[in-house]
């Protein structure tokens, strides 16, 4: 026979099984054998479609978890991802993972998917705890050069904490269309460069440019990142 998992939704909530049979009528042991005490533990179950029945406390809370809030959503995501990420990393870290699967292009992708997986439990912490209150902090652990990058394409300022110079940032800045009668006045641009913008096509379009800002003397530099920047995992969000 094949595994099945289920995946129903219902409402429900904690009532003794006295409650239920003088609420409903219903007695659900009627055809067990076994005596069962009014006092016994349980939950009333409405399905889908309206029906209800009720369920012992140790069956329903083995099969379901409460998804009422965006909190509890949250915890059971990540739950089922950190039971998932403990036996990917238990089998990517053994001496069977080379033995099981001997192509490196299949092994790269599963110690891949191991490694964005743990981040992914490292976001979904960060969201529960931001959801409770507890922290506003916008900075991920181990934070790769990746990350970073995607940061800066949402607008933060980034930096690394291993940067010696301090008062330090990186932006990318604002893709903009500068139009004809904007280039005369820039003061960025030395009046050739102006000259032979308006000659061509007469406006400048700004892309994708990172700038490194310091704060302690207002100079703002191009920017690349280094090979150091680029393998470095201790980017984080200035704020």
């Amino acid at each position: 026979m094949k595994k099945y998992i289920g995946t129903k939704q219902i409402e429900a909530e904690p009532m003794l099984l006295g409650e239920f049979i003088k609420q409903t009528g219903r007695n659900p042991y009627v055809n067990d054998p076994k005596v069962h005490d009014n006092s016994e533990e349980g939950y009333i179950v409405k399905y889908k479609d309206g029906y209800e029945s009720w369920s012992p406390a140790e069956a329903f809370e083995e099969a379901y978890r409460c998804a009422d809030t965006f909190l509890d959503r949250l915890r059971i995501e990540h739950d089922e991802l950190v039971e998932k990420f403990d036996k990917c990393e238990t089998f990517v870290k053994s001496e069977k993972f080379r033995e099981v699967v001997k192509d490196d292009y299949p092994a790269f992708l599963l110690s891949l998917q191991c490694e964005i997986m743990e981040r992914y439990g490292e976001i979904l912490e960060q969201r529960m705890a931001i959801a409770k209150g507890e922290t506003s902090v916008t900075t991920l652990p181990r934070m790769s050069f990746g990350i970073a990058v995607e940061a800066l394409k949402f607008g933060f300022a980034i930096r690394r904490s291993g940067w010696n110079g301090k008062g330090l940032f990186v932006v990318k800045q604002i893709p903009a269309h500068i139009e004809k009668n904007i280039i005369p006045k820039m003061q960025s641009l030395p009046q050739s460069a102006k000259d032979l913008i308006l000659k061509g096509k007469a406006f400048i379009d700004y892309t994708s440019q990172c700038l490194i800002y310091n704060e302690n003397t207002g100079r703002a530099d191009s920017w690349v990142p280094s090979i150091s920047d680029v393998f470095a995992e201790d980017w984080e969000i200035v704020s």
